[in-house]
């Protein structure tokens, strides 16, 4: 067990004792730096490095060797790759994408998994969150990275043309009761995503892929997790909240919140 947020702690008379002996330790932010420069790296991924902060994210997400993470739609595998780095040999990373976002993602992942290049990478392509073949209890961190306003995507509107991407919004509970079941008792879900207008309701993640903070919080709530940490590394105040975040002079710059979530202890 990491001695890190993870652990069930009991402080008893100004004593804090730790349940559990330590395994694999939480890994240091100067060695994940380390993975952003590393040679194996896919080219051109380091762009993205200043603006995303993927050293401090993924310390903040309490990552260790041999760890099994779950990228949650996971695009064209940015975040999958550093993971697979991280856990080394002894983890295994999971890159779901289901089948909307495999139509914006097949060429990336289908590039960056070549020749069995990311060997602890398992891709579940085309795969709803709720038929992921992952045992229950099995996983450390599941972590998605600007999309769970996803889940609510169903259009896009494009210079007045309407684009249907699904029928119906993703059901979230189902979605976010699978996401229980296979976290450990210890594992953390990490999620990060652009912040929308407040009271902006299920509006914001189709006209300007965002999402409202406590539409997060209270399904997170509702669905038996406990917010456990906030990070603010990639807040930006001056972020105009009813921007869209692909258009000019906003991506890459949005104001993002970063929240840790663990199953909440009876």
């Amino acid at each position: 067990m990491k001695l890190t947020a993870k652990n069930i702690m009991t402080v008893l008379f100004g004593v804090t004792i730790c349940s559990g002996a330590l395994a694999d330790e939480r890994i240091s932010q100067q060695k994940l730096n380390g993975f952003l420069s590393s040679e194996y790296r896919a080219k051109n991924d380091s762009a993205r490095d200043n603006s995303r902060k993927p050293a401090q994210i993924m310390y903040f997400s309490e990552l260790a060797k041999g760890d099994n993470v779950v990228d949650l739609f996971a695009g064209g595998g940015w975040y999958t790759e550093l993971f697979s780095m991280a856990v080394g040999d002894s983890g295994k990373v999971y890159a779901q994408n289901d089948n909307v976002i495999w139509q914006f993602a097949e060429k990336g992942i289908t590039e960056r998994t070549k020749a069995n290049r990311l060997k602890n990478v398992q891709r579940l392509d085309k795969i709803e969150i709720v038929d992921m073949p992952i045992q229950n209890n099995s996983i450390d961190l599941v972590f998605t990275a600007l999309n769970y306003h996803d889940l609510f995507f169903t259009h896009s509107v494009r210079e007045g043309k309407i684009t249907q991407f699904r029928e119906n919004v993703i059901d979230h509970k189902a979605a976010l009761a699978k996401i229980y079941d296979i976290l450990n008792e210890d594992g953390v879900f990490v999620i990060i995503d652009h912040i929308g207008v407040a009271g902006s309701g299920f509006n914001a993640p189709n006209d300007v892929h965002r999402i409202d903070p406590e539409i997060v919080k209270y399904q997170m709530n509702e669905a038996g997790f406990d917010l456990i940490e906030e990070a603010f590394y990639l807040r930006n105040d001056k972020d105009d909240l009813t921007s869209h975040v692909f258009a000019e002079g906003v991506r890459g710059k949005t104001n993002r919140f970063v929240y840790k979530y663990m199953k909440s202890k009876p």
